[in-house]
């Protein structure tokens, strides 16, 4: 008996060593709810390791078992509460909405928002995911969940991007502005969310919409090209130049962009007469002398000829103009008439012979008209009119050097 005594002791000891030695149960699919910082009433360790009993054993089998391992925790505690969640997490069902709610209600409890970031990662909400995933990180700092953060905000950042970038080329830009704002109001650090809502403000024509986000916008190339295009629709075309140049040079249509600002630029200054000829359809002789002496500067040092003397001009605010182009022989009047008819509507075909002669003048080759000729050609027009007469005699003209380098 003595004996048999014994050998129950000892058995007994090694028992209580078992258990004193076992590894804790393994949790790795789910946050562990008993990770500090808890809340609620304080549990006493056989509770806690109960809890994580639960958790480990609905990883492993099947989630019946493991809930039975929590009656040891009162009910509505917010660590059995979370386990309960992440049973039914792990069995595949939809807890996002619960989990938010027990994270809100408990918002010290790092655990809850970590299931928060799960649940919503799993339900493709990625803006719940990283709010869950933001919270955990600042709870639980060494659990890993910084690293979750950055994953769900670059997922999210690509997704709202790449969302709003297809919806302004499809031409829905309310739809773009829409993903960009949602962008902002998550991550208002990431520069291309800003270049597209400023992107889609400008195709909404919202330019004080624009210019309030230009603040904000990198000196990368696109931000330079959207700060000079807001610039542009205030009409501040020293502003837009400005940062058009500063543009890299193999970017696409920066020759264009600089060309366009140093002419407005140059038109902000321009006498009146010359901004009506411009805007005229259809237009008359008188503002086709305007356009020209306006756009080819150089013909001053070409009109050599004679001063004609036209009776009809001389009240006229183009009457410099008009002399300038008579003496260049490009739009000569009636010199026996001593008329220039300038309120005569200007031909199609006027138009071609007026373009010859300044090509001529200048020593520059003649145009090639399309349908005269194949290969690059000038298109005559139907009516003519001020802003195609302009840019068919800077075509005329030409540029001298690189019109886009700086001056």
């Amino acid at each position: 008996m003595p004996r048999t005594a014994t050998r129950l002791a000892l058995a007994a000891l090694l028992a209580l060593g078992a258990c004193r030695t076992a590894a804790p149960p393994r949790i790795s699919g789910v946050p562990d709810p008993t990770r500090p910082p808890l809340v609620g009433r304080a549990l006493t360790p056989a509770q806690l390791e109960a809890v994580r009993a639960a958790v480990a054993a609905a990883e492993a089998g099947p989630a019946v078992r493991a809930r039975a391992g929590l009656e040891a925790v009162p009910p509505g505690h917010p660590v059995r509460s979370l386990a309960e969640l992440e049973i039914r997490f792990l069995r595949g069902q939809h807890v996002l909405h619960d989990a938010e709610t027990l994270a809100a209600a408990n918002p010290g409890y790092g655990s809850a928002w970590g299931l928060v970031a799960l649940a919503g990662r799993r339900e493709g909400d990625l803006r719940r995911a990283l709010e869950g995933a933001r919270r955990a990180a600042a709870l639980q700092p060494e659990a890993g969940w910084e690293r979750a953060a950055r994953d769900d905000e670059q997922a999210l950042v690509d997704g709202l991007l790449s969302e709003g970038r297809a919806r302004l080329q499809a031409g829905d830009a309310a739809g773009a502005l829409a993903r960009a704002r949602e962008l902002l109001e998550v991550v208002p650090q990431v520069g291309e969310g800003r270049v597209l809502a400023v992107r889609a403000e400008l195709a909404l024509g919202d330019t004080r919409g624009a210019a309030e986000l230009v603040p904000g916008l990198p000196d990368t190339a696109a931000g330079l090209e959207l700060k000079g295009k807001v610039a542009q629709a205030l009409g501040q075309w020293d502003l837009a130049l400005t940062f058009f140049e500063r543009l890299p040079g193999s970017y696409p249509g920066r020759c264009e962009l600089i060309v366009r600002a140093r002419r407005r630029l140059r038109l902000a200054d321009a006498p009146p007469y010359l901004t009506g000829a411009l805007a005229a359809r259809p237009l008359r002789r008188a503002g086709l002398a305007a356009i020209i002496a306006w756009e080819v500067p150089a013909l001053t040092k070409t009109s050599e000829g004679t001063v004609p003397v036209f009776e009809d001009v001389v009240q006229l605010s183009e009457r410099r103009d008009i002399v300038t182009v008579a003496r260049a022989g490009v739009m000569p009047g009636d010199p026996i008439a001593r008329r220039f008819r300038p309120q005569r509507v200007v031909t199609p075909r006027e138009l071609a012979a007026v373009l010859d002669r300044l090509a001529e003048a200048l020593g520059r080759p003649a145009p090639r008209w399309c349908g005269e000729v194949g290969g690059d050609c000038l298109s005559r027009p139907a009516v003519v009119d001020g802003e195609t007469a302009a840019e068919l005699v800077r075509r005329t003209a030409g540029e001298e050097g690189d019109p886009c380098a700086p001056r």
